[in-house]
């Protein structure tokens, strides 16, 4: 209910501007999202003492999210809409973005729960489909204690916040984005839709920062895609005792295709808070399409100081680190719907002890079809 009002209260705002500026339509409301769906069998160790220990063979996997999006352009060029991204699986939480923004020859302005200016734009390699990929998949196949190499994200996460997107100058574009807190996403949070001002609480961020410049040239039959930008947390409240602190994330990842065929690289390094906790993740990709099929290949490689590339927690002088290869096939059946296949490996190495009495090498083999149905 309290998001409906913050939401309403965004739309009354972009009504008065609409009337302002004599605009002859209102609002128009679109239904969209997606649906991604996956059958796959992981084939590791199942024995005692072992990650694939009591776990599956198989497994049904799906995640989908149903958006709302309203939007208008007025007389004088200025859009204005709000966007609503709904979690079609999830019982708490189930609002995942809600925003607002105004368009026109300034750039773009966003106001709200959302991705920031890396997460929203960052570049990742060829070769994955919509279910499959080396980094951070919608079905990661393998009981690996980490879970994915993930290399397209930033430290502001989806709460509350502004980016700006200046406009595209020739190929190049720079978002910059900025989030007060932490500890603000959703509205069962102090002071995202009620009286004051969110708390931060030991272990938490606030007065975050990111920016990410992106760079697109097309030549003839060939064409070069570049992104790369930091994100920063300027506070933070440590905990008594903790190992933790202020972290900073740099991302940069660079494609080319020729033709049919593109191939590209990524890079993130996870300058985490407190002491040995740094990681980074490298890997690449290519792809051929020859419509309509797209074969791709991915790799992936995490080194992770601390448990993984998000916490806090290490072992001094530990480290893991964890390597995926995938072959994938994606189908576009039609608009909007699209077959994918991927088989893969994994693995992992856990040296140093970093996390004392679990297993310190594991491997593990995959085979997985999918679907993606977006509408």
């Amino acid at each position: 209910m309290k998001r409906a009002l913050l939401c309403g209260t965004a739309l009354a705002g972009v009504a008065t501007a609409a009337s302002a500026a004599n605009a002859s339509d209102g609002i128009k409301l679109d239904v969209g999202g997606f649906f991604k769906l996956t059958y796959q069998g992981v084939f590791d160790n199942k024995e005692e003492g072992h990650f694939g220990n009591h776990r599956n063979v198989d497994a049904v996997n799906h995640n989908a999210e149903v958006h709302f999006k309203g939007e208008t352009t007025l007389d004088n060029g200025l859009t204005v809409g709000a966007h609503i991204e709904l979690e079609a699986e999830q019982a708490d939480d189930q609002i995942d973005m809600a925003f607002v923004y105004w368009q026109g020859g300034f750039g773009k302005v966003i106001i709200g729960s959302q991705d920031k200016a890396i997460a929203n734009n960052c570049l990742l390699p060829p070769g994955a489909t919509g279910n499959f990929s080396a980094f951070s998949p919608n079905s990661w196949g393998s009981n690996d204690p980490i879970g994915s190499n993930a290399a397209c994200v930033d430290t502001e996460d989806n709460n509350q916040g502004i980016v700006y997107g200046t406009p595209n100058f020739n190929g190049f574009q720079l978002w910059v984005s900025y989030t007060p807190s932490n500890n603000a996403e959703d509205y069962t949070q102090a002071g995202v839709n009620g009286a004051g001002t969110p708390t931060n609480p030991d272990g938490t961020a606030h007065h975050t920062f990111s920016t990410y410049a992106t760079y697109s040239y097309a030549g003839e039959n060939w064409g070069l895609d570049w992104g790369g930008g930091g994100s920063w947390q300027t506070k933070f409240n440590y905990s008594d005792g903790g190992n933790d602190g202020k972290t900073n994330e740099y991302q940069t990842g660079l494609n080319l295709t020729f033709g049919s065929f593109a191939v590209g690289g990524v890079m993130e390094y996870f300058d985490e808070g407190g002491d040995d906790n740094d990681a980074y993740v490298v890997g690449g990709g290519a792809s051929y399409s020859m419509d309509p099929f797209v074969f791709g290949i991915q790799g992936s490689h995490g080194h992770y100081k601390g448990t993984d590339a998000f916490s806090l927690t290490s072992n001094p002088g530990g480290s893991r680190t964890l390597n995926r290869i995938i072959a994938t096939l994606d189908y576009a059946m039609s608009p909007g719907i699209n077959l994918d296949a991927e088989i893969g490996y994994t693995w992992y190495k856990d040296t140093g002890d970093a996390v004392p009495n679990e297993e310190d090498n594991y491997s593990a083999f995959n085979i997985a079809i999918g679907s993606v149905f977006e509408f």
